[in-house]
């Protein structure tokens, strides 16, 4: 595959950011908004600041954004395989999952993915990358991991996607300010490590004073081949061209039916400084592993144009919360306009209790007097002395506070009712769930962006790469849904294939392993309360389960399906609610599939066996009894006989 010329690189890099400017803009309003010094603009705290007036920033937004990332924080999300064809089954995907987890694990994926979402609410858009290294400096197997991008704005995808999640994007940037001196070290035959030329208009894009703008461009580029269906002695088989022709070289005979063109993805990543190619890495998956985690899209009309928008939970909240903070630094500076001497009045009013008109606002005194002053043009006594009247309108400010606190939690899609009050009210459980469902309900639209958009993409990627990089024999750790974690053997399909019988050419496999080459998977994300919330819940049921077990129903019964039923609905209960419904509700040994009828066969036969060996050891042991209860009888007969016998003797003597 040809490379980019250097040239169609810095236009690319040009043309994107002219494209993300006006999203990146509105984003980073956002984030003045939730900062520290509030929507102000510099010039108006500098005008406020100049005229000795004050510019309060009261903030309302972060709590919300606080409780929506924590909502999300409590219940875990996992990516989990399905099985998709190919010989794959329900185990193969049990034991992907438990890979995918040990991956996220050792990656710390959980706080890269919250990074992500975090940013996406705040800004509207976040990002993670995937990344493959190898395990240590002496070993040849590679290892997955998620790792995080700490600034969203060192990304730019390529704007064209149609996907709401990106998964087509075609090319796009990852960006990286390197000192010069560093980069001077790193690629010492770069072309240009001068810095002095200015040929090139894009010049200052990417060489500053201190750095050097050093980029991994990603990007998608295709091959063309010929996808062919051919008839063959074991049936309909699909080869590529080069296949088909290895096959026939191998004495493989076959008539082609259907043939097509196909277009096949080759992502690969060039390192670039965006006047020449560093280096060009290729990547084993078919897409770019620069993850987004876009907010709700909007598409507007602009100079007749189409314009795409992308949202933030802090978006329409930035005029709510510069009201507020307009009126609260309206009502600062009206407190502040209170008089702060406490009388006025005229000349020499003061001069007989000079004393105690200075302390009278600190020390109470029975009387103060004042000294009578006349008005020398029209021979009038002058009022005495008074306290300026001046009363501040906190009351409506606090009114209007409050007005503009509920336009912000409407516009980040918070419910104003019920207050703190009215949910301790609250007696019941139900009430309570509703309450909180209602306050996480204006937020999920965000929260289904993360979950189907974002993390979707990550481990279907995160999937497809299982194959190509672990291909060696290793040894893996695993997590389990439940925490617990474990070494599973891994055996790679590329030093390790499978024969025609469907046995692995080496040996001493582990039965309990995974063969990451076997089978086509997809992913789902779920989503569900940790492990320690599921395991109270557990107890608490099971405690309750206990209480009324006089009062359950049969195993088998009518009441009893229904019973298992509705403890199948209650996903909180985990893997044991599952095995507590089997108990009422035991499944049919007829529609077991067949590695599991072939269990329950042996099972049956070794019932069998041990239920033989049972009733002989059970008529042996009644042989015993019978015979030690003869002896008893005996021995009671002979006792009784002897007795008589002296009896008798006795009486005739």
């Amino acid at each position: 595959m040809k490379p980019p010329e250097p040239k169609e690189i810095r236009e690319a890099y040009a043309d994107y950011r002219s494209e993300w400017q006006d999203i990146r803009e509105q984003g980073r309003l956002d984030m003045q908004a939730i900062s520290i010094e509030g929507p102000w603009t510099a010039e108006d705290r500098a005008q406020r600041k100049d005229a000795g007036r004050p510019c309060v920033h009261l903030d309302q937004i972060n709590q919300f954004l606080n409780q929506t990332i924590g909502n999300v924080r409590k219940s875990k999300r996992s990516v989990k395989a399905m099985p998709k064809g190919d010989g794959a089954n329900d185990k193969d995907a049990k034991n992907r999952s438990n890979l995918i987890m040990g991956i996220e694990e050792r990656s710390q994926a959980q706080p890269v993915y919250l990074n992500a979402f975090e940013s996406m609410i705040e800004r509207s858009y976040g990002f993670a990358v995937i990344r493959t290294e190898y395990k240590d400096d002496d070993s040849f197997d590679q290892e997955i991991l998620v790792k995080p991008v700490m600034n969203p704005d060192c990304v730019l995808l390529n704007p064209t996607y149609k996907q709401p999640d990106a998964s087509d994007v075609g090319d796009g940037f990852l960006l990286e300010l390197v000192p010069k001196k560093e980069f001077k070290r790193l690629y010492p035959k770069a072309e240009i490590t001068d810095f002095t030329s200015d040929a090139d208009p894009h010049l200052s894009d990417w060489i500053k004073d201190k750095f050097v703008q050093r980029a991994e461009y990603w990007m998608v580029q295709h091959e063309t081949d010929t996808l062919l269906l051919v008839e063959t002695e074991k049936g309909p088989v699909i080869f590529r061209e080069e296949e088909w022709k290895a096959a026939q070289q191998a004495g493989i005979k076959g008539t082609v039916k259907r043939d097509r063109k196909i277009q096949i993805p080759k992502v690969v990543q060039y390192l670039t400084n965006g006047f020449e190619i560093l280096d060009d890495v290729p990547w084993a998956g078919t897409r770019i592993p620069i993850i987004p985690c876009f907010g709700p899209e909007r598409w507007t009309t602009e100079g007749g144009n189409s314009k795409r928008e992308l949202l933030s939970m802090v978006r329409f909240a930035r005029d709510p919360q510069m009201l507020y903070d307009f009126l609260a630094t309206q009502e600062c500076e009206e407190a502040g306009m209170v008089p702060k001497v406490p009388f006025i009045g005229y000349k020499g009013q003061f001069e007989s209790d000079a004393e105690v008109w200075e302390e009278i606002n600190k020390v109470p005194h029975s009387m103060v007097q004042i000294d009578v002053m006349v008005d020398g043009a029209t021979g009038q006594v002058l009022p005495i002395p008074t306290r300026p009247q001046y009363e501040p309108n906190f009351q409506q400010y606090e009114l209007a506070k409050d007005s503009a606190g509920r336009s912000l939690q409407a516009a980040m899609g918070i419910t104003p009712l019920p207050d703190a009050a009215q949910r301790r009210n609250q007696k019941s459980g139900v009430a309570l769930e509703k309450i909180d469902d209602m306050e996480s309900l204006g937020a999920f639209h965000l929260v289904d962006r993360y979950e189907n958009c974002f993390l979707h993409n990550m481990g279907w990627q995160i999937n497809e790469l299982i194959e190509p990089i672990l291909d060696t024999q290793r040894e893996m750790p695993v997590t389990q849904p439940d925490g617990s974690r474990s070494l599973v053997h891994v055996i790679g399909n590329t030093s390790h294939p499978i024969d025609d019988q469907g046995a692995y050419d080496v040996q001493d496999v582990p039965e309990d392993h995974i063969h990451t080459g076997k089978g086509d998977f997809d992913v789902t994300i779920s989503t569900g309360p940790s492990y320690q919330s599921e395991r109270e819940e557990q107890a608490a049921f099971v405690d309750q389960l206990i209480e009324n077990m006089p009062n359950m129903p049969q195993p088998g019964t009518p009441a009893a399906k229904v019973l298992a039923l509705a403890i199948r609905m209650r996903p909180d209960l985990g893997p044991i609610g599952q095995q507590i419904a089997e108990v009422f509700d035991p499944p049919d040994p007829s529609n077991l599939p067949p590695e599991a009828k072939a269990i329950v066969s042996q099972l049956q036969g070794q019932l069998q066996q041990v239920q033989q060996e049972a009733a002989g050891l059970h008529a042996e042991h009644a042989g015993k009894v019978l015979e030690q209860q003869t002896k008893l009888l005996l021995q009671q007969m002979k006792e009784d006989g002897d007795n008589q016998r002296a009896q008798l003797a006795n009486d005739i003597k």
